[in-house]
């Protein structure tokens, strides 16, 4: 796998280990890729699907179920859910910009055990969905998502329904929430590890090095915001969970707790100790997982 992208692959910690130590440093490969894609005036940088899957779920004992979602335009998007037995309550993921649902599953699948149904998706261009990755089509597929979460949340007569985004996905969801038409239904959204601007992310990539100021407008110029969250972030009628770690070299945290802080709702910050990008729950010793679980209880 290769670590020329914007983003790294915030895949579960087993399977990315050695892509996200490749971007110590803030990622030489992705501010070359980056300089590229502004100076032709491409925003795809940000989606690095990757098709098929990677990951057999089996192997961790986890056997989804398979259903596939129609996006307004007509794209057809695969997703799983993972059953719990009596489910306490609903989570739809929404991950990352890399690789694709076969491996960030894995990022939550523990809380499946604890009694929560885990509903996953591939964007567009990922895995086995249909099409290509824009910032226009991915809005709709998350539209599609959040619609078919919040019935199956309802079918399954589960108390809870949580959005939870991840690095891009956080954005994604932020973004798409506001025009979900039962936003009023969920009951908690999760910002981990996000940023609430491409442009202001690109801009951080090509800051980062002195001989790069020059083309630091281009950030602006070349990268397009049309679906950025920040436009939103005060529009959110819900509760939000914000999470972040200062270490994240990945996603910086001052990106982060700019979106956290342009959220009117009733919010929680966590700054995360130790860890880097999107590994809350699977640090040692931690009890991250335990604090999310009380917090689901009292919702």
């Amino acid at each position: 796998m290769s670590h020329t992208h914007l983003l790294c692959l915030n895949a579960h910690p087993e399977v990315s280990k050695k892509v996200i130590r490749s971007w110590s440093g803030v990622g030489q490969g992705a501010v070359k890729l980056l300089l590229v894609l502004l100076i032709t005036g491409c925003s795809h940088v940000f989606y690095q699907p990757i098709k098929g899957a990677l990951v057999n779920s089996e192997r961790f004992g986890a056997t989804p179920e398979e259903v596939w979602l129609t996006s307004k335009d007509g794209t057809k998007i695969l997703a799983w859910a993972f059953r719990a037995e009596k489910p306490k309550g609903t989570i739809l993921h929404f991950h990352g910009n890399a690789e694709n649902m076969s491996t960030h599953f894995l990022n939550l699948w523990w809380i499946v055990k604890e009694g929560y149904d885990l509903l996953v998706f591939d964007y567009r261009g990922y895995g086995f969905s249909e099409g290509e990755p824009t910032q226009a089509g991915v809005n709709l597929d998350a539209l599609a998502a959040m619609e078919w979460g919040h019935q199956d949340h309802l079918k399954r007569q589960s108390k809870t329904f949580v959005i939870y985004g991840q690095s891009l996905g956080g954005q994604i969801a932020a973004r798409a929430i506001v025009d979900f038409p039962n936003q009023k239904n969920v009951s908690l959204l999760v910002q981990d590890s996000t940023f609430p601007s491409y442009q202001g992310i690109a801009a951080k990539k090509l800051g980062s090095r002195w001989f790069l100021w020059p083309l630091y407008p281009l950030a602006f110029v070349a990268v397009s915001d049309e679906y950025a969250s920040e436009d939103v972030l005060a529009k959110i009628k819900v509760p939000v969970l914000g999470i972040h770690s200062p270490k994240d070299n990945v996603v910086e945290y001052e990106l982060g707790r700019k979106g956290f802080e342009m959220i009117t709702a009733k919010k929680t910050w966590w700054k995360v100790k130790g860890g880097g990008h999107t590994d809350v729950f699977h640090l040692p010793k931690s009890t991250y997982r335990q604090q999310f679980l009380d917090l689901l209880s009292r919702l």
